[in-house]
């Protein structure tokens, strides 16, 4: 697969990450929006519109360096670490507010 493929892959794999952030931002406005878990979910639809437009700006960067494999490389990695972050960062949020 060339770079011009991976770049629609990531593009196609960041609608998820947007329709899940919908669908918590609705869930959202049907609570009580002073709500723990209100305020929780509206933390996470903006992890989640940034993963979502990580993987926008990773396929606007693949579909730029589509000829090149070591760059295809840099930019999957850099990507992937950067998604992950974000899991992690989503990880700690949702921790932090249970406990609160």
């Amino acid at each position: 697969m060339d770079g011009a493929g991976i770049a629609l892959a990531f593009a196609l794999t960041s609608v998820p990450a947007f329709l899940v952030a919908r669908s918590l931002a609705k869930s959202a406005q049907r609570r009580d929006p002073d709500a723990r878990e209100s305020q929780l979910a509206l933390v996470l639809v903006r992890f989640m519109r940034i993963v979502g437009a990580t993987m926008l700006v990773g396929a606007a960067a693949m579909y730029a360096v589509r000829d090149d494999v070591s760059w295809i490389v840099i930019v999957a990695l850099g990507v992937a670490l950067a998604v992950n972050a974000l899991a992690i960062a989503m990880l700690v949020a949702v921790v932090r507010g249970r406990r609160r």
